[in-house]
Formats: C-alpha cells, sequence, structure tokens
C-alpha cells in the first residue's frame, strides 16, 4: 500500500467522489425493509482482501439487516477525505499505519469512528518456499536450505537461488517499482550486506510478482522474495516468513528518510523487520446516530486473517467473484459470523444463504 503524505486534498477530488457515486455506485435492496432506509455506501479503493471484506459486510447489511448498499470505487486520497466529511459511511480496510497523519486528524477531530480490526493480521516480509527448508516428501523435494531460519541466513544460501543470468549471485524477488515496500526493501538489502551475494529483480506489476512467486512453488524451485498477507497466494501456497531483526521506529524512521528522497540507500547502517498490525474498520462520525444496529454489527466484525487467506485462495483458484467469495466465507466460518449479529438478524442471513444453495 502507498503512503498518502499530502494532508490537503482539492475541492476536485471531492466533486469526482460525486461523480463515482452517480456512475460507479452499485445499489442492491432487501425487499421492502430497505425501501424506507437510506443506503450504506462502502468505498472500494481496488484490492482483493477489501472485496472479500466490502462483500460480507454487504450480504449482512442487505440481508440481515434490510438496508441498500452502494459500493463507490474512489482513490485512497479521496476516500479520507470522504469518510470524514460523511460522503462515504464505511470503509473496511483503514491501512492507519500508511496514512498515519491523515488517519490521526480524522480521528482525533472525531470525524472517523475506529471500530477496531476487521482482521488482526497485516504482515510483510521476506518468504520461501516452505519445501526450501524441510523438503516435501510428497513431492519429492529434498531440503535445499535446511538452516535457512533468517535474513541473516541468506549468504550461506545464495548458491540456492543463483541467478540465471549470473552465476556469482543468487536472485531476490523485490515488489514493483512504484510500491513504498520497494524501497525498504532495497535499504534491507544494502544494510544487511545482501548486495554482495543477491542481484535484485523488480517485476513489471503485481500480476508478475504473484506469477513468479506461484511458478516456482508449482515447479518445486527455489525462490526467495516480498510478499504480505493475508493474500489468496498466502492461502494456497505454503511460505516461511524469514525472521528479521524487530521492527523499531527509530531504525525504520531513518529508513524511511530514503523513501522520502533525503538519504540514499547505502547511507544506512541499519534495518529492520515491517510493523505487523492489525487492519481496522473505520466509519462516518454521523453513522453512529443515523444506523446503530449496523455500527453494532460492524464493532464485532471480524473475519480473521487465516479466514481471509482461505476465501482469498478459494476467489483465485475458483475464479469467483467477491459476492461467491462471501458467500463461500458465511458457509465455511459460520461460528465467526453468527457472533456478530443478534438472533433474528442471524436467522435472516440463513435464510438468504441457503437461498443461495449455500450448505449450512
Amino acid at each position: 500500500m502507498l503512503s498518502i503524505n499530502s494532508k490537503v486534498l482539492t475541492s476536485v477530488l471531492a466533486v469526482g467522489l460525486l461523480i463515482g457515486m452517480l456512475l460507479l455506485g452499485g445499489c442492491g435492496a432487501n425487499g421492502d425493509a430497505s425501501e424506507d432506509k437510506d443506503p450504506i455506501r462502502i468505498s472500494d479503493t481496488q484490492f482483493q482482501t477489501l472485496w472479500i471484506n466490502n462483500a460480507i459486510a454487504e450480504f449482512i447489511l442487505e440481508e440481515g439487516y434490510g438496508y441498500p448498499v452502494e459500493i463507490i470505487n474512489v482513490s485512497t486520497p479521496v476516500m479520507w477525505e470522504s469518510l470524514a466529511s460523511g460522503e462515504i459511511d464505511l470503509h473496511m480496510e483503514l491501512w492507519r499505519y500508511n496514512n498515519k497523519d491523515l488517519y490521526l486528524e480524522a480521528t482525533e477531530a472525531g470525524d472517523i469512528i475506529d471500530l477496531g480490526p476487521v482482521y488482526d493480521t497485516s504482515t510483510q516480509g521476506w518468504y520461501v518456499p516452505r519445501y526450501v527448508i524441510e523438503g516435501c516428501e510428497e513431492r519429492d523435494i529434498e531440503p535445499m536450505a535446511p538452516g535457512l531460519e533468517s535474513v541473516f541466513d541468506l549468504p550461506d544460501y545464495w548458491e540456492v537461488f543463483e541467478d540465471p543470468e549470473d552465476s556469482d549471485k543468487g536472485v531476490f524477488l523485490n515488489s514493483i517499482h512504484e510500491w513504498d515496500c520497494t524501497v525498504f526493501n532495497d535499504v534491507m538489502i544494502e544494510a544487511w550486506g545482501l548486495d554482495e551475494y543477491y542481484n535484485v529483480q523488480y517485476p513489471g506489476g503485481a500480476a508478475a510478482l504473484d506469477s513468479a512467486l506461484a511458478g516456482a512453488y508449482e515447479r518445486g524451485e527455489p525462490i526467495v522474495g516480498y510478499y504480505w498477507e493475508p493474500t489468496w497466494l498466502l492461502g494456497k501456497y505454503d511460505f516461511v516468513q524469514l525472521e528479521m531483526p524487530e521492527h523499531d521506529p527509530e531504525v525504520w524512521s531513518e529508513m524511511r528518510r530514503v523513501l522520502d528522497g533525503e538519504i540514499e540507500a547505502s547511507e544506512v547502517d541499519e534495518a529492520c523487520a515491517y510493523e505487523s498490525f492489525a487492519i481496522h474498520k473505520g466509519i462516518t462520525s454521523g453513522l453512529k446516530d443515523r444506523a446503530p444496529e449496523v455500527v453494532d454489527f460492524l464493532d464485532e466484525m471480524n473475519v480473521g486473517t487465516d479466514a481471509l487467506n482461505e476465501t482469498a485462495a478459494f476467489m483465485e483458484v475458483e475464479g469467483a467473484d467477491a459476492e461467491e467469495a462471501a458467500v463461500w466465507y458465511l458457509e465455511n466460518f459460520q461460528e465467526k459470523w453468527r457472533s456478530w449479529v443478534p438472533a433474528e438478524v442471524e436467522e435472516r442471513i440463513e435464510e438468504a444463504l441457503i437461498e443461495k444453495g449455500a450448505d449450512l
């Protein structure tokens, strides 16, 4: 996720939101019950786990509470501005540490209310397939790097990850150039002296990153690179995250100076792990008065990181859309969603799922 440094968002963005609400918003209703209720407007900043979480919330709001829902496609800057102003009611994934200034400004002013985790862990780091370390008897794969546990073990195993274009070094798969994390990975590589042992490869896009990791896994080949979770890829494949020095805010602040263009990566002597944190839901303050029962439900809603990984994997493997993924989640993780809602709402959701052929 890219950080948003600007605190000033122009009125043009707000106008764009209003146009988007008219052109891109999708609305669903649940019989007569929804006709007297104003729609719940949910923002979509276009990534897979958000699509799933939006679809789960939409299903419950429409089928369980009788609220029509509008899904509104917006950019991240417009989302923050519009959630604070009340033009959007709900955003299901506040990556608040990536946008700390905007988050603190809006929540401290009371314009946005943080409703707590929608899933408990968002993790970024460096991963290798488990079979690289442990082997895989079922696939007849012998361990390739049995002592590989941390990033500091990588110099001992560069030959395992040999660069096909440079036999004197291994290859590390970074993220794409447009992402902030790419810079942080570059800083880590230099600070830990790994540039002596590894060349860095930058995929052309997110799909190319996925393809490289998934392709190597399917072929049983060694690969080491950056990734994050929850995602479909880590839900489908068994990867191990390499240990890094514990996250240190002061060290990270120095690393961030490279991202901000103040210093070069080669000038940083120390690096640490990404910070892992829960991803929260946020609502506009006015929703609490307008739909308190909805806020009560959202306050309880926590889909779970592992469950979200599995649902994303289902979506990818089956070629399902977000609505189908939401139904699959509600069918397979009943103990979670039933705890979010009162009995009468639970019954309506169950009836709607049965109509869709869910096996409850």
